[in-house]
């Protein structure tokens, strides 16, 4: 039992069928009469793990490029109850080969920047006006200096990285905590067939490094937590330098 986190009596994700958010998802606290809540595309013939069955859910089916459905949803979702637990974890990968195609650019910027920055506010203020609550957002390394092979999806998470930390700023007057997950490279279904990079980690990792980060209302957390060392180095780098690197 994680005592940071006391009993969670509701949980939301955005994302529902994020390979991290669902191992996440199974190892909170979680009260016998909790409310989970879905978000996310297709999810028809998505069902929770065994273990989480016994729970009452509620699954919404969303596209995040609606940024409009969505912002109503949220205002749905903090109707006549409190919310415990935000998990913000949908994302567009993008394509090494085809990061820079017009349609594609503006997904991912759509999806995981614009679309993620408004959700992310009114989830905050949603958390504000109740006075209490976490978010847990799912960013990543990648945003933390340009690569040449995935630099639209390194904006797009560094864009709301960015934010977060804003909001993080506002705890003091609002009880509002926000947690922020920066995973390397994660062998999930996102990542099946690419190539791994290096200090690659997997699911388990992850989930224990949030869940405690979570627990502690750490603001921002690495996975593997050697990645906090890595990346201080590489954004000293000089650029002529970290060019040879990033091959």
């Amino acid at each position: 039992m994680l005592n940071g986190l006391g009993e969670i009596q509701s949980v939301a994700i955005f994302g529902a069928k994020s390979d991290l958010a669902v191992s996440i998802l199974k190892e909170l606290p979680l009260s016998k009469d909790a409310e989970v809540f879905l978000y996310g595309r297709n999810l028809q013939s998505f069902s929770l793990p065994g273990k989480l069955q016994g729970f009452e859910s509620k699954s919404i089916e969303l596209d995040f490029q609606d940024v409009k459905k969505a912002r109503e949803e949220i205002s749905k979702l903090f109707v006549a109850r409190d919310i415990d637990l935000v998990i913000i974890a949908y994302a567009i990968l993008g394509d090494e080969d085809r990061q820079l195609n017009p349609d594609l650019f503006a997904s991912v910027l759509h999806v995981n920047l614009y679309s993620q920055a408004i959700l992310l506010n009114d989830i905050f203020a949603g958390l504000a006006k109740q006075m209490h609550g976490q978010i847990l957002l799912i960013s990543s390394v990648s945003g933390m200096r340009p690569r040449r092979r995935n630099f639209v999806y390194g904006v797009s998470k560094a864009g709301v990285d960015f934010l977060a930390q804003g909001f993080q700023k506002l705890t003091p007057n609002t009880n509002v905590f926000i947690t922020i997950l920066r995973p390397g490279f994660v062998f999930t279904k996102m990542t099946s067939g690419m190539k791994p990079a290096p200090f690659a980690t997997t699911q388990t990792n992850v989930t224990r490094i949030a869940l405690k980060g979570l627990e502690k209302k750490k603001k921002v957390v690495y996975a593997p937590r050697k990645l906090f060392l890595v990346m201080f180095i590489i954004k000293l780098l000089p650029e002529r330098i970290f060019g040879l690197l990033d091959k």
